[in-house]
């Protein structure tokens, strides 16, 4: 693992805590490391960039459909989700809303609508941190909706992304086909890359991309810390 030369990584609580910047140990180490830097996100360009502190890295936004540079231009931008894939999402949500024992905050953003991707959060994208970690850490809540109420559509598929969000993409833009198409347009071979995720679990927005490239699971962004700093430090 140690002659890997490119690293790719999910972001909240994988490199960083969910929402928030990375610390400043791992920037330091990140920025330390002879590899190619990747970060595949389901956030969008800008919240990576302010998450990671403008660590020198190629940016993969909305799990791949926006991709940036290292010196920040443009790789390729995915279109939009269609008004009939939207229609289909808000509707999916409008449903699993009414089931929730809560009504979500509005204040908090519980919808967030970034163009080729659409999350929801039954607690609200942009809840505070410590209510967000509390809501639903083992996935049971979110598993259980998506068990009751399962999301039907041709083109569209629902991932549980983050600490308490429900992604919504295309079939063709997901993390899995985002990163196998940018190590053919850089290249690289895909046996040189790696990539570490919290969301490797069946039904988490990592998921596929198990079998594109090797993987490493992680439950935190100190437990990828640690296993980090086993291997290049």
């Amino acid at each position: 693992m140690k002659n890997t030369k490119h690293l790719f990584f999910d972001m909240d609580m994988t490199i960083a805590p969910a929402r928030q910047p990375i610390t400043p140990e791992m920037f330091e180490l990140l920025h330390s490391l002879e590899q190619d830097i990747v970060i595949v996100s389901g956030s969008m360009i800008k919240n990576i960039a302010w998450q990671s502190k403008d660590l020198p890295a190629i940016y993969l936004g909305n799990n791949g459909n926006h991709a940036i540079e290292v010196d920040g231009s443009l790789i390729w931008q995915n279109p939009d989700l269609t008004d009939v894939e939207q229609a289909e999402i808000m509707e999916y949500i409008a449903t699993i809303t009414a089931a929730l024992p809560h009504t979500p905050n509005a204040e908090w953003n519980p919808v967030e609508n970034r163009g080729s991707q659409i999350t929801f959060s039954p607690i609200g994208n942009t809840a505070p941190v410590d209510i967000k970690m509390a809501y639903d850490p083992d996935r049971k809540k979110r598993e259980a909706l998506m068990e009751e109420f399962p999301f039907e559509s041709e083109t569209v598929m629902l991932k549980i992304g983050g600490s308490t969000s429900l992604d919504f993409f295309s079939k063709n833009g997901h993390k899995g086909v985002n990163v196998a198409r940018l190590i053919e347009l850089k290249g690289w071979n895909k046996e040189d890359c790696i990539y570490y995720g919290d969301g490797l679990y069946p039904g988490g927005n990592d998921e596929l991309v198990i079998g594109v490239i090797d993987t490493v699971p992680v439950d935190s962004d100190k437990d990828t810390f640690e296993k980090l700093s086993a291997i290049y430090t």
